[in-house]
């Protein structure tokens, strides 16, 4: 992006497209509800064989199913698998930097 640029998505709600920037934060999202953004998806789910499949690397998903019979376009798809891995490599980063905090607040404890 060179410029920026606003997106009206609805009558409430605004796309900001600026230079600098390369993911997007929204606050309360978890890699579990992702799906639920992309509205073909969440049909095709009670066909997965296990509960909470994360419809990445899981056998018998049904997601990948409507995927491959392309009843969800691949592009859409690759957007979730995208989004999904930044969340799980937030909520990594986040779990480190809560055990960081943790070991330095024992330390600076213990010296007192």
């Amino acid at each position: 992006t060179r410029h920026s640029e606003i997106f009206n998505i609805d009558s409430n709600s605004y796309v900001f497209d600026t230079p600098g920037f390369s993911s997007l934060f929204v606050p309360g999202m978890t890699k579990e509800k992702l799906q639920y953004c992309f509205p073909e998806m969440p049909q095709y789910e009670p066909e997965c064989r296990f509960t909470g499949c994360a419809h990445i690397n899981e056998p018998d998903c049904g997601i990948k199913n409507a995927l491959e019979q392309g009843k969800i376009a691949r592009e859409r798809y690759e957007n979730y698998v995208l989004l999904y891995k930044e969340l799980e490599q937030l909520e990594k980063n986040t779990y480190i930097c809560h055990i960081k905090f943790s070991i330095q607040q024992t330390i600076d404890g213990g010296a007192k």
